[in-house]
């Protein structure tokens, strides 16, 4: 059910290209954990071993892996990149030694410019890495700016076939479709306080050609997959390309069903009646909040009859699934404002939700406002990840919030039942197809459970208890 390791696998053929021999692991496979990536490195060591690091919450089991490698390899350099190692590079070589190099930014060119110079690293623009016990940062490589100029995705060297899910990490099976991600474009232009994408893009959104994404996608056709997820930041921001995707689509007759995420004051929420005929299924809205003071403190710049106009449309236009994005726990959110957001989310015409509480993230204005505010101290929570809820003195406690989403997942399950029923079957129909029933019941049950955790020396004490 997880979606494919979509960066590993754009940068094999990328290095393949180069002449180099790759092999690929995704720890979610039970043969592919860490004890066999570091067995692989020592039987057979590699030039190189590159590991990514997504986010802070992957970050110890990350480090746990290299520190396996480098005790079972210790003459194998090991390279790190992702989102996190990206923003985070100085800290995480201080931290750990087992780790040689982070490479900074996008890896399709700097790869295999640090595989030809593994003796000269000083050369390698956007590396940062270890000189005997000193940090070096290596001058900045640029955004990349044609994303045509790279071969299409590795998806056959991992022995996995991933089945479509819901996005993030809610665990509804919707199909059994061989399933498959693909990225037509990066960045986001826009500055949501919890968001890092704009910092690590710059700003700036780059996109691949619609010619270019059609060949991709006839490749993924005639290979037999039947659903794809478009993991764009943002994929309904340009209308005339769009329009040219699902032209090629249509005209070439693809098979495959689809799905993106987008915002809703996209001006390419006219282009739903096209890309419905392009069989897009499919669409997520990060609507956030269904209360207008919230959203204009999570700088969303989005109304609330925004939010109804792109979902009304999606299901005029016979999109089969519409998911809304919500956070609660928001700095000055108060209980009322939180079921407010579910009332919201009743009155909508969404068929999935999920409300998560608010986090600050390293690489987000609110990471920043925090650090200013003396709430966080970057030098010493740089590897650390916050729910607001827990440390922000102008956000309700984490157990308000948690009383409050329950309180607002019965009201909303209620209404859905009453007012949608024909709706709300049909789904729970779907996932009966693909799931047990004693999995589905769990699902439905997991916002009304709570379950202990254990504390960590650095976990704040208020961390007692939080829901599934």
């Amino acid at each position: 059910m997880a979606f494919p390791p979509l960066g590993i696998q754009t940068l094999a053929p990328v290095l393949r290209r180069a002449g180099h021999h790759v092999q690929l692991f995704d720890t979610c496979h039970p043969r592919m954990k860490a004890e066999h990536v570091a067995d692989a490195a020592a039987a057979k060591p590699p030039d190189a071993v590159g590991l990514s690091f997504i986010s802070a919450t992957t970050y110890p089991s990350m480090r746990r892996l290299a520190e396996l490698i480098k005790s079972r390899a210790p003459q194998v350099p090991i390279i790190i990149g992702g989102p996190f190692a990206s923003m985070s590079a100085d800290h995480i070589l201080r931290d750990c030694p087992c780790i040689d190099s982070v490479g900074v930014g996008e890896g399709e060119d700097l790869l295999p410019e640090y595989l030809s110079r593994l003796g000269d690293l000083g050369s390698v623009a956007g590396l940062v890495w270890r000189r005997n016990a000193e940090v070096v940062r290596n001058p900045a490589r640029p955004l990349i700016k044609d994303l045509d100029a790279y071969p299409f995705p590795d998806r056959t060297s991992l022995p996995i076939d991933y089945i479509e899910s819901l996005p993030l990490d809610v665990p509804a099976v919707l199909s059994l479709d061989r399933f498959c991600t693909v990225q037509t474009s990066r960045g986001c232009p826009f500055s949501c306080i919890y968001c890092d994408i704009p910092s690590i893009s710059q700003g700036k959104w780059r996109a691949r050609s619609a010619g270019h994404v059609l060949r991709e996608m006839e490749e993924l056709d005639a290979a037999g997959y039947r659903s794809i997820y478009l993991t764009d930041d943002h994929f309904m921001l340009q209308r005339r390309r769009i329009s040219e995707i699902c032209d090629g689509i249509i005209e070439r007759g693809l098979r495959f069903h689809w799905g993106c995420e987008g915002r809703v004051d996209s001006a390419a929420v006219d282009q739903l009646p096209i890309m419905k005929k392009a069989r897009c299924d499919f669409l997520a809205f990060g609507v956030e909040s269904g209360c207008q003071k919230v959203l204009d403190r999570l700088r969303k710049r989005q109304t609330l009859a925004q939010v109804e106009h792109a979902v009304a449309e999606s299901k005029r236009n016979g999109i089969a699934r519409v998911h809304g994005f919500f956070v609660i726990g928001s700095p000055g959110e108060t209980e009322k404002d939180i079921l407010q957001s579910f009332h919201f989310a009743a009155r909508l015409g969404l068929d999935t939700f999920g409300f998560n509480r608010l986090c600050a993230y390293r690489g987000t204005p609110l990471w920043q406002e925090y650090v200013g505010r003396g709430i966080i101290n970057d030098a010493l929570d740089w590897h650390k990840w916050f729910k607001c809820s827990d440390i922000d003195p102008t956000a309700l406690p984490s157990a308000a919030v948690n009383r409050a989403r329950m309180k607002g997942y019965a009201l909303l399950f209620a209404r859905r039942l009453i007012w949608r029923p024909l709706r709300t079957l049909r789904l729970l129909r779907t996932l009966s197809r693909y799931m047990k029933l004693t999995d589905i019941l769990r699902l439905l049950a997991s916002p009304f459970r709570m379950r202990a955790l254990t504390r960590k020396p650095d976990m704040p004490a208020q961390w007692a208890a939080k829901p599934l």
